[in-house]
């Protein structure tokens, strides 16, 4: 029990020692901690940008590059289980659906159409000239 004891300790973090006056923290009061700014903030980062007038697929990912390399050479609209093999990848339901996922994060982000469910296209840009029409 005492060997157990002694990893234990040594595996605890050690406190440094704080220094109260005799009369303790007095009230609302704070006492300084071992892990005082050790909050951390995680900041998002978008792997995939929103597409700008001017950008190329070469500000993205490489998996999504290859994406929307192969749509675009496309001779018309593919599906998931179309492109997967075209970019290297098994044939499995596990990366088809990986693929889609993409797929369709692209085309939130301006990068491809879906003309219908499943199908996708290289992007339409829209311009001031003809606004939401297609």
């Amino acid at each position: 029990m005492g060997e157990v004891a002694e990893v234990l300790a040594e595996m605890t973090p050690q406190m440094p020692a704080v220094t109260v006056d005799a009369g303790g923290p007095s009230a609302g009061e704070r006492v300084a901690s071992a892990y005082a700014g050790a909050e951390r903030q995680v900041i998002g980062v978008l792997t995939v940008p929103n597409w700008q007038s001017g950008m190329g697929p070469e500000v993205l990912p490489a998996v999504y590059q290859d994406i929307v390399e192969v749509v675009a050479d496309a001779p018309g609209p593919v599906r998931a289980k179309q492109i997967v093999p075209r970019i290297g990848l098994a044939a499995e339901t596990g990366r088809i659906e990986g693929a889609r996922a993409k797929l369709r994060r692209l085309v939130e982000r301006g990068w491809l159409d879906e003309d219908a469910p499943g199908l996708f296209t290289p992007a339409r840009r829209r311009t001031a000239a003809t606004p939401n029409s297609l």
